[in-house]
């Protein structure tokens, strides 16, 4: 019989907080000491407030690459030593700064006031906000869970990988004769593994600590364009606040899902976002499902600032951001390959722009040279990609699928335009028509995916909605790099993968930009509103806005802040909702996800005290359709190889490793959770390399009492999950 550990909400919630201080060494202290020697952009005469959103963003560039490649040419271990190392010498400068400010007699400039405890209260909430989201609720003996986890349960269980076969991680997903080295962008779980083998967290709570910090990365970013990119000037504290009031605000994405529930009587998604195929991942639904692909966004961005504004510094300090600059791309291409291609897309077209109408080329030549440099840092990630084993996706023709593909983005189903007589009568192909008709409805896509932001962009974009008032240098950009993207995020799609990854990140180049553009625009919208005869055009912003227009961005601010917290409470709700609605099933052998995910929890931690490290273990890998959640358990708790993650598809190749053993594997394993007897099962396993097998009260193979599940040598036993030693 299991022993029920302590109440695992409260389990989590200590150890994620514990988590959020053991980052500090990698997402502060080495931005800091880069900072410091290099005096980058004078950053020892800044306050210390400044200084910290400087070694945010600088951390990441930083930790990242060299996490990974102190990894791969030595060991994880020799990533912690580095991070302990950066926080020693984080330490001794600033006591030997203190002193030498004692010696002198003069103070710190500290930075905090004005609206610094508002900007602590906002840094609080977050970090609340978001634990208290990810965590499991823990009710009894039911665990609910956050929907995100669908995406970051993956995640935990990769960042596992890295923790126990070091850098190249091996795809924990898939064996076929041997392991093969993963073939994703897993530089941020190399980061996370780094963190949990230095604390001896649980893995899953330091990734719940490292999303919080890619929301402080965000932030950091947000700060230093307000400052040094738009250069708002005294108005940079509020505006800043305002920014950050805006990262609460999605496009009108509630309006399509209420008209699909009273008209069509379509359940609301699980996910807010999931009404349109492609839509436009809200910020909160970056950070929760995927804060490295964030995380790369900062790292590109953070180095298209350090290009921008280090020509009008020394040649020194050209020099250290030419080198950071390389920095910050390579870990960018490692936490996300689709962001970085993305960037490197709109940086071309911006370069060209910038060269041949705004006529300077420094900050070209320097984000050029940064590139080099960060292929150079990125050799063996590139060879590994190139010359390992691993295959990959393909198409319906048997050949290797392309990384990237042309299709029209799809975001409001073209069917109904498709019915009308307009596009009958054309007498188009099939293919034809439905690019035209998604192409047609790109624009009323994007303005519903936008909303607010979609009205902020026309705004800059119309002259006599913006009052006339000419665009700076800056702003300029960042409109050119939101409209340089659109194309690009509509006509080019991932092709690995079933799901459009590439769209979906590239839409950050177009948030980003209207984020700031908008914090912008209320610096005007409030200065007209206390000061009607203010001249905002001397102050860099726009002149006055029709009223109807600040009408529709108002009514669209508040539906997009409406689904922001409506996806918030979904994320959150809606598996004890849903636990609620099966509770009350006529099926007497329905089991409630959340009780399903509390067997799990309780079974793999028994599991993992028992066996090897290095064991293979194998769970049901069918797919059970509403019980998708339990294949979340699964990837939470298992923390060892297994043979196969999914018997559809390719078996969980994607990640590495030959597919082609994937229909072997598959037709095997299912044999056994079909009910094989104990003989059959030793041989399958010693075929196929498993040393335990896993078996809970859902699984259909629990039922047949003659079967390996009740014949083999148990090595935890309890009334609802078994592992079996089946060697």
């Amino acid at each position: 019989m299991i022993l029920e550990p302590m109440n695992l909400t409260a389990s989590q919630l200590l150890t994620t907080v514990l988590a959020l201080p053991a980052f500090v060494p990698a997402t502060l202290c080495t931005g800091y000491l880069v900072g410091w020697f290099a005096n980058l952009n004078q950053f020892r005469d800044r306050s210390l407030v400044e200084r910290l959103f400087w070694s945010l963003p600088l951390s990441f560039a930083v930790t990242t690459i060299s996490a990974v490649l102190i990894g791969r040419f030595l060991s994880l271990l020799a990533v912690v030593v580095f991070l302990l190392a950066s926080l020693a010498c984080c330490i001794w400068i600033l006591a030997a700064e203190a002193q030498a400010k004692r010696s002198a007699g003069s103070r710190w400039l500290i930075g905090f006031q004005p609206f610094g405890n508002k900007a602590l209260i906002v840094a609080g909430l977050w970090t609340a906000f978001t634990i208290l989201s990810l965590v499991d609720i823990q009710w009894g003996h039911r665990l609910f869970l956050n929907v995100s986890l669908l995406d970051q349960s993956y995640r935990v269980n990769w960042t596992e990988s890295v923790l126990h076969t070091g850098v190249p991680p091996a795809n924990p997903l898939y064996l076929y004769k041997h392991p093969a080295p993963m073939r994703n962008y897993y530089f941020w779980y190399v980061v996370c593994a780094a963190i949990a083998k230095m604390t001896r967290l649980p893995v899953r709570s330091v990734f719940t600590a490292g999303c919080v910090w890619a929301g402080f990365g965000l932030i950091a970013l947000i700060g230093l364009y307000l400052k040094h990119f738009l250069r708002v000037g005294g108005r940079l504290r509020r505006q800043f606040l305002g920014s950050l009031a805006l990262l609460t605000v999605t496009g009108i994405d509630i309006v399509p899902v209420l008209w699909n529930l009273f008209l069509y009587h379509v359940s609301p998604p699980a996910d807010l976002e999931a009404w349109s195929r492609d839509g436009i991942p809200s910020w909160l639904h970056t950070l929760f499902w995927a804060p490295h692909h964030l995380l790369g966004m900062v790292c590109c961005l953070f180095a298209f600032l350090l290009a921008w504004i280090s020509p009008r510094s020394s040649a020194r300090n050209q020099a250290w951001s030419a080198i950071l600059i390389a920095c910050a791309l390579s870990s960018a291409f490692g936490l996300s390959i689709y962001v970085t291609f993305a960037f490197f897309l709109v940086a071309l077209v911006w370069a060209a722009w910038h060269v041949c109408v705004e006529r300077t080329w420094k900050p070209v030549l320097l984000l050029a040279c940064g590139g080099l440099g960060a292929l150079v840092l990125l050799i063996p990630y590139l060879y590994q990609l190139t010359h390992s084993a691993s295959g990959s996706s393909a198409t319906s023709t048997g050949t290797p699928a392309p990384l990237f593909s042309f299709a029209v983005r799809q975001m409001i189903p073209p069917d109904s335009l498709l019915r009308t007589s307009f596009f009958q009568s054309l007498q188009l192909s099939p293919t034809t028509a439905a690019n035209w008709a998604k192409l047609i409805l790109l624009v009323p896509g994007y303005a519903l995916e936008f909303g607010f932001f979609f009205v902020v962009f026309f705004v800059w974009a119309i002259p006599a909605w913006r009052g006339r008032t000419p665009l700076t240098s800056a702003q300029r950009s960042l409109l050119f790099m939101a409209c340089a993207m659109v194309p690009f995020m509509s006509l080019i799609r991932s092709g690995v993968l079933q799901t459009n990854d590439f769209a979906w990140r590239a839409a950050l180049f177009v948030q980003f930009p209207l984020l700031l553009l908008a914090s912008e625009l209320f610096g005007a919208w409030n200065v007209a509103d206390r000061k009607p005869n203010a001249p905002t055009q001397t102050s860099g912003l726009p002149g006055p806005t029709p009223n109807w227009v600040r009408q529709i961005a108002s009514l669209a601010l508040v539906l997009g802040v409406f689904s922001t917290i409506t996806q918030a409470c979904m994320f959150r709700f809606l598996i004890p909702l849903g636990d609620l609605a099966a509770h009350h099933s006529s099926d007497p052998d329905a089991r409630d996800l959340s009780q399903k995910a509390y067997i799990s929890a309780l079974g793999y931690a028994d599991l993992n005290r028992v066996i090897p490290q290095n064991a293979v273990v194998q769970f049901n890998p069918e797919d059970q359709g509403t019980d998708r959640m339990a294949m979340i358990a699964d990837m939470l708790g298992v923390r060892h190889q297994v043979v196969i993650a999914d018997d559809k598809g390719t078996c969980g190749s994607d990640l590495g490793g030959d597919p082609s053993g994937c229909p072997t594997l598959a037709a095997a394993i299912d044999g056994l959770y079909n009910g094989a007897d104990a003989e059959r099962t030793r041989a399958t396993c010693h075929q196929l390399g498993i040393q335990y097998l896993i078996a809970r009260v859902y699984d259909p193979v629990w039922k047949n009492k003659s079967s390996w599940v009740w014949t083999l040598e148990p090595v935890v036993l309890d009334d609802d999950f078994r592992a079996l030693n089946c060697q």
